[in-house]
């Protein structure tokens, strides 16, 4: 396999460098198709290690936008060079600016501009942020001309900003910028039945291993806390450290590449108790009984048998909860 297109024909992309086989994750790619077509602001939130970054990509070549995209990590930007990097800078307009220097807004004119981790840009930082989307005018340091900024913010955090709003640690005004179109990154515990293709799709990208299905089975069934940058970080580990080119399950347990597996009840338990809903156990407790009596096209006994109850326990529970069949 040489060629992208033998690499897309075996991996398909649901997005421009996204490999996904997850309902969730295409009818995700299909959302931000429509989006990216527009000029409009994209929020991406998602916990660390979900590909962020990937996404601002996919909506930077689906734009079709004639200029490139720049990405910057806010929490990676020293408060005193906030201007100077974002801004630029004319020659002389402060010691050691020894040249004119173009900033992130001028160079991801026509582009896109990524802006990782928003959450921690300082608010006197934000205000500075905020007044060039509003106005999308800026000047560099030490210049007298207005420039005009013609690029496309795209933003992500791993953080609440609606929570950082709440706490005033963040401006609503420029959360109101910066999230007309906010979307939710899926983790990878959401979309385990990705984690064999992307096992797979890691391990040729190596060009060393091949992973037996033993090993594949390990993996979905692993946790991954760091998500998908964990899960790629143990492939390239795996493509040095294994001594065979076909790697087992066995192989990975011996070079304690994950933890040991949690049981599925424990896994599914913990998936429960994350989701936004209230009295958790009497919605997940009727709609274990609605889908064993969809399953079963209302026969009860069959019903009670998918679930390892008494058929007595799916008819009390369908009165109560007015199931009618």
């Amino acid at each position: 396999m040489n060629s992208r297109s033998d690499f897309t024909e075996v991996f398909p992309e649901i997005l421009p460098g996204i490999v996904s086989q997850n309902p969730i994750m295409i009818k995700l790619a299909g959302y931000l198709k429509k989006i990216s077509a527009s000029d409009g602001a994209v929020f991406l939130n998602g916990e660390t290690g979900t590909g962020k970054e990937l996404f601002a990509s996919a909506i930077h070549q689906l734009s079709g936008r004639l200029g490139k995209i720049v990405c910057v990590n806010c929490g990676a930007i020293p408060e005193s060079l906030f201007e100077s990097l974002f801004f630029g800078h004319e020659k002389g307009s402060f010691t050691g600016a020894d040249r004119k220097q173009h900033g992130f807004f001028y160079q991801a004119n026509e582009g896109t501009l990524f802006l990782d981790e928003i959450a921690e840009l300082p608010l006197m930082h934000q205000a500075k942020l905020l007044r060039v989307l509003e106005s999308r005018k800026f000047s560099r340091i030490g210049g007298s001309e207005v420039l005009d900024f013609t690029g496309r913010i795209v933003s992500a955090s791993h953080q609440s900003l609606e929570q950082l709003v709440e706490g005033k640690e963040f401006r609503e005004d420029l959360w109101y910028r910066l999230n007309l179109f906010e979307v939710a990154i899926p983790s990878l515990h959401q979309r385990r039945d990705d984690i064999p293709l992307l096992a797979r799709c890691f391990a040729m990208s190596s060009g060393r291993i091949t992973l037996a299905p033993c090993a594949l089975q390990l993996l979905q069934s692993s946790e991954w806390p760091g998500n998908i940058r964990q899960l790629k970080n143990t492939i390239d580990k795996l493509a040095v450290l294994a001594d065979n080119q076909y790697v087992s399950a066995d192989t990975i347990r011996q070079l304690a590449m994950v933890a040991e597996p949690v049981d599925c009840a424990t896994r599914v338990a913990k998936e429960i108790i994350d989701m936004p809903i209230t009295n958790k156990l009497k919605t997940i407790y009727d709609a274990l009984i609605e889908q064993a009596v969809e399953i079963s096209h209302g026969n009860k006994s069959e019903a009670a048998r998918l679930l390892g109850v008494h058929r007595k326990v799916i008819e009390r529970r369908m009165a109560q909860i007015h199931i009618v069949r």
